[in-house]
């Protein structure tokens, strides 16, 4: 009988991102990236999941200098992290989401 532990489970090719939702992130271009808030110069990164009930998930914050966007700072929202932190551990986690966020 082979018995599986929770740490054996999370193994190299498990250690993905996931929404609550759901929907497993493999790579950050699956986000959906949202420009609605031109005002705000914020970015709303969405779920790649139409039917999610988070639906955002974080977002970058950008400002203009000389006509061109510099980036300002970027953040995925508490429900997004604290799922990830759950499943993956904070380490693995942490790590996941800067790779992402870059």
């Amino acid at each position: 009988m082979n018995i599986l532990f929770f740490g054996e489970f999370v193994g190299e090719q498990n250690q993905t991102l996931q929404c609550p939702c759901g929907r497993v992130i493999v790579n950050p271009q699956e986000f959906k990236l949202l420009f609605l808030k031109m005002e705000m110069k914020e970015i709303d990164i969405l779920c790649p999941n139409d039917s999610c009930y988070l639906r955002e998930l974080g977002y970058i914050k950008f400002d203009i200098k000389d006509g061109a966007p510099v980036f300002k700072e970027a953040m995925f929202y508490p429900p997004f992290v604290t799922w990830n932190n759950s499943r993956l551990g904070s380490e693995v986690a942490m790590r996941l989401m800067k790779e992402h966020l870059r």
